[in-house]
């Protein structure tokens, strides 16, 4: 899928959650009590992608014989970081020998044990398809860029500490630009039975974030992956923009209750970094994707966690009064499960679409919210119905950008929050008058590749335009068949 499959899932309030498919394992032989039965497990839930073990090796040159030996989440890595070069508008080649680093939340999928189940003999590359690092190192190695080039695996703030990672690098002049993002892929039923056995995952496969209802998380699946560059740098490349980062932390919570136990006030303290870091005034923030998993514990903790940073936050800035509740929560989950090493990108892109389209997108599953939730005299709302995202003011009446954050916690301890803002270009466009033509460059490896790009991109302008795109559309639609021929 794409951002914009994605958008259209989370505007149409759509759970993707469905039972294990049998390409991963028959849920069926694994199905029993835990707590009465070695390795079985009574969750047959959870978000899957398609296509997961689909890739084009020749392209990257790669023998299939490799590929078929390359843990999924490598192969997907190259594929996507490929995909958002494309998106940045940018030729792959461009980026040779430049300093480019790769940040992604990745790990070991369990590929591994479906190769030895298989019965499949070991080979030269078998240890290069199965070791995390090689992903990264691999698509570096393709792409010839020679900036920091790194697995991250930090549980389910990998993603987010990826960024981290790439912001540091970036302002170190380790690396000039960053990719970075996250991959999560589930194909073995390990993980399953040990989180339900841990007690983390619902029973009715549905991730219920901040409800009285909430009773764990579901797995998912995704990957995602962004492009990152210094503002200036982006700007005066006359790069299109989805948004900014203002400021970036991570943690541990050192000790808790137990090692998978989260750390309020380590989450607190977190955020407070983050949000000092983007030297913004807190009160300007309109909305947090939380990490909001769903679990009766966690829920709370993480709402305290952030009443507390809030408040200390406003203190700072001079005024603890708060006005309103103006700053809506929501989790993706609700939507497409935990994606784990992918999670927080899940966010991060959930919050830019939000942004592009200023719409806030329900958060499902919450009818009846957690009675340890207490929202009262904070500046904190769930958001319970898809609606428009209305900007704040400042004290003159001028509409500030829109402001957001995003966490990431790790069943281990390690946290992660980033802070996007709305970018809003200093350069006025001209608007778009009827009849204008546009050039429109597309680029493929071959004649058939560029001809399903075109009716795509046909496709896409159909869909989505509006009442101002309609002439341009038109016109598009018009010269199809006299594109189609010379192409």
């Amino acid at each position: 899928g794409d951002v914009n499959e994605f958008w259209k899932s989370l505007v149409g309030e759509k759970d993707c959650i469905v039972e294990i498919p049998r390409e991963r394992w028959d849920w069926r032989e694994y199905y029993g009590d835990p707590n009465q039965e070695e390795n079985k497990t009574n969750i047959k839930w959870g978000g899957f992608i398609e296509g997961a073990d689909e890739f084009d090796p020749l392209f990257f040159g790669i023998s299939p014989r490799e590929a078929m030996l390359m843990d999924p989440q490598q192969r997907l890595l190259m594929t996507y970081v490929w995909k958002v070069i494309e998106d940045a508008g940018y030729s792959a080649k461009s980026l040779s020998g430049t300093k480019t680093g790769i940040f992604v939340g990745t790990g070991d999928s369990g590929y591994s044990s479906l190769i030895s189940r298989a019965n499949i003999a070991i080979e030269g590359y078998t240890s290069t398809g199965i070791v995390p690092s090689v992903g990264p190192n691999r698509m570096s190695y393709f792409l010839n860029i020679h900036g920091p080039s790194e697995p991250v695996e930090t549980a389910c703030s990998s993603s987010l500490v990826a960024i981290c990672r790439a912001i540091g690098a970036i302002e170190t002049g380790s690396c000039e630009m960053a990719i970075v993002g996250g991959i999560n892929t589930i194909l073995t039923p390990e993980f399953h039975i040990s989180f339900n056995k841990a007690g983390m995952l619902s029973e009715d496969g549905r991730c219920k974030t901040f409800s009285s209802r909430a009773n764990g998380y579901v797995r998912g699946e995704g990957v995602g992956m962004l492009f990152l560059k210094k503002l200036k740098e982006a700007e005066h490349a006359g790069d299109h923009i989805y948004g900014v980062i203002r400021g970036a932390s991570e943690n541990h919570g050192g000790r808790a209750n137990s090692l998978t136990a989260p750390n309020p006030k380590a989450q607190a303290e977190l955020l407070q970094t983050a949000y000092l870091r983007a030297g913004i005034d807190p009160r300007t923030v309109s909305y947090i994707e939380t990490h909001g998993t769903g679990t009766e514990l966690g829920d709370p903790v993480e709402i305290n966690g952030l009443k507390t940073a809030f408040k200390e936050l406003y203190q700072s800035a001079g005024d603890t009064h708060v006005l309103s509740a103006h700053c809506g929560l929501g989790s993706v989950k609700t939507n497409i499960g935990h994606l784990e090493l992918a999670a927080g990108v899940a966010g991060l892109i959930k919050v830019l679409l939000q942004m592009k389209h200023k719409t806030l997108v329900k958060s499902l599953h919450c009818d009846d919210i957690n009675p340890y939730i207490e929202l009262e005299n904070s500046p904190f709302y769930i958001v319970r119905e898809t609606k428009k995202w209305e900007p704040l003011y400042d004290s003159e009446g001028k509409a500030l950008p829109l402001r957001a954050g995003v966490s990431s916690f790790g069943f281990g301890g390690a946290n992660a929050h980033v802070v996007i803002e709305e970018y809003i270009s200093a350069q006025k466009r001209d608007a778009i008058v009827p009849g204008d033509r546009a050039l429109i460059v597309l680029s493929a490896r071959n004649e058939d590749r560029l001809r399903e790009k075109a009716r795509q991109l046909f496709d896409a302008i159909q869909e989505y335009s509006d009442g101002n795109l309609f002439d341009i559309a038109y016109t598009l639609q018009v010269g199809r068949e006299a594109l189609e021929e010379r192409l």
